[in-house]
């Protein structure tokens, strides 16, 4: 029963502790995104906080913290670190051609793939910071976001 208690004891003071900067708790957020057709291209990932950034700002747009990477098939996977605690939501599409821009048909609908955080999906358009919003309250947070 000891060894069981010291065990318990050192796996949980190994587990990381949160960053704190001037008060504020940071972590870091690793997003996984699947679904990559093809190697072309690069993928841009928008990590936001609130719900006019999201709501109203572009696709290939982000306002709080974005990344664009070289395309992979498959999957790809960005850490954005020192991220304070709190509410955000994730918007992510395969730039393919590589022009920086989401490419839609003649009635506006997309015609790269795209992803929200929770695999959220609007109905006649994108996906709202409502149903895409998750919590960062741990020093390490993993969401995957499918591409569709």
């Amino acid at each position: 029963m000891k060894a069981y208690v010291m065990g318990m004891f050192l796996l949980l003071a190994l587990k990381p502790a949160p960053v704190v900067s001037q008060g504020v708790q940071l972590a870091t957020l690793h997003v996984v995104v699947e679904g990559i057709k093809s190697s072309k291209g690069q993928v841009k990932i928008g990590l936001e906080k609130t719900a006019e950034d999201f709501d109203k700002g572009p696709l290939h747009e982000a306002r709080y913290r974005g990344e664009t990477v070289v395309s992979k098939e498959g999957r790809i996977e960005v850490h954005f670190r020192d991220v304070p605690f709190g509410t955000y939501a994730v918007k992510s599409f395969h730039d393919a051609d590589g022009n920086g821009e989401l490419n839609t048909n003649f009635m506006g609908i997309p015609a790269e793939d795209y992803g929200f955080s929770n695999n959220a999906r609007g109905t006649m358009g994108p996906a709202s910071f409502k149903d895409a919003r998750f919590e960062i309250d741990a020093p390490e947070k993993t969401i995957t976001i499918r591409l569709k």
